[in-house]
């Protein structure tokens, strides 16, 4: 386990690794950010190197006893400590409280990881406000949140923040590729993922084409005239969460035809421009004879659609009025 396993948070890495040269700890830390960006893991790195006794630098060294214990979560000394439900409860804390005052066993400090954060109540939350604020000197306290909003502003006043940010989309593509298998869906993936591995595997490769799939399905029958694309948003009326995902992929597969619009002709398209890469023949294709501003059109109306569902219109009447839009977009963008 090193820092090569954590990707595209250099910011947060240099920081930690600064404070693992310095030999000089914090008592608690708050590793905030989106779900999926490598908090977890950078925090079984530092924990790693604040127990490893052949530490080189700001590097755990991954060969001792303590490096692979961590590794394999079984260390003695680094304490875990999740949600019991959906809720980490005071009883929790007071087991935390209870071992905290108790000599580490391998290594010079205890390391409590707490994930995430913000899942412990009021009553848990203060009573670790009490551990925070008088600390035994051999622990280290590692809180990680998705959110920090739910935390007292006491419990965050006594955490030296570390902040992580989503995955840049190369990064991201590459994580799966490499560690889930995606393959040519990895881009397709990552964009959908939004800087997040979380969010990025919430579908299968197979299940990234399936959706893709029938986004195009729906954009391909959007032909037929606006009585057509009504009957077609009836359909959708009661199925919100699976519309704004085919929306999500819809949007997509158009900036990608918008790419190849935009390309000179003859030309074949970068590959690294494009999201779905493994149809960058049948976007080239698609793409032939197509209006650009009818394109930014439809992505126009796919907007205006995800926040007139943010701001709780009724989505029956935004349905409507998204096919409806998305119709006439669809046929100006045949017409040169």
């Amino acid at each position: 386990m090193s820092w090569d396993n954590v990707r595209g948070q250099a910011a947060a890495v240099k920081m930690l690794q600064g404070t693992l040269a310095s030999g000089r700890a914090s008592h608690a830390y708050l590793f905030t950010g989106p779900r999926g960006v490598g908090k977890t893991t950078a925090a079984l790195v530092f924990a790693a190197g604040l127990l490893c006794p052949d530490r080189a630098a700001g590097d755990p060294c991954g060969r001792c006893e303590a490096c692979r214990a961590v590794a394999a979560v079984r260390h003695p000394d680094v304490h875990r400590v999740e949600p019991d439900g959906d809720v980490i409860r005071i009883e929790q804390v007071r087991q935390v409280q209870r071992q905290a005052a108790l000599r580490p066993v391998m290594g010079p400090y205890q390391v409590f990881l707490i994930e995430p954060a913000e899942a412990a109540n009021e009553a848990a939350q203060n009573a670790l406000l009490k551990v925070l604020e008088e600390p035994p000197g051999s622990t280290v306290f590692i809180l990680i949140a998705h959110q920090t909003t739910p935390l007292l502003p006491t419990v965050l006043s006594r955490c030296v923040p570390v902040r992580f940010g989503r995955l840049p989309r190369d990064v991201a593509a590459d994580i799966l590729r490499e560690r889930f298998g995606y393959g040519e869906a990895a881009e397709l993936g990552a964009a959908l993922g939004d800087g997040s591995i979380w969010q990025a595997t919430r579908w299968t490769p197979e299940a990234l084409k399936t959706r893709r799939a029938a986004a195009l399905a729906l954009w391909d029958a959007l032909t037929a005239g606006p009585a057509a694309a009504l009957e077609q948003a009836q359909a959708w009326h009661e199925r919100r969460d699976e519309l704004l995902e085919i929306m999500e992929m819809l949007e997509l597969w158009l900036r990608d035809l918008l790419v190849c619009v935009e390309h000179p002709p003859g030309a074949a398209v970068d590959a690294s421009w494009l999201v779905n890469v493994d149809q960058r023949e049948e976007l080239m294709r698609r793409a032939q004879g197509l209006r650009p501003d009818a394109l930014l059109g439809a992505l126009e109306a796919i907007l205006a659609f995800r926040r007139q569902v943010q701001q709780n219109v009724s989505l029956r009447t935004a349905a409507d009025v998204l096919f409806l839009d998305l119709a006439a977009h669809r046929a100006a963008a045949q017409k040169g």
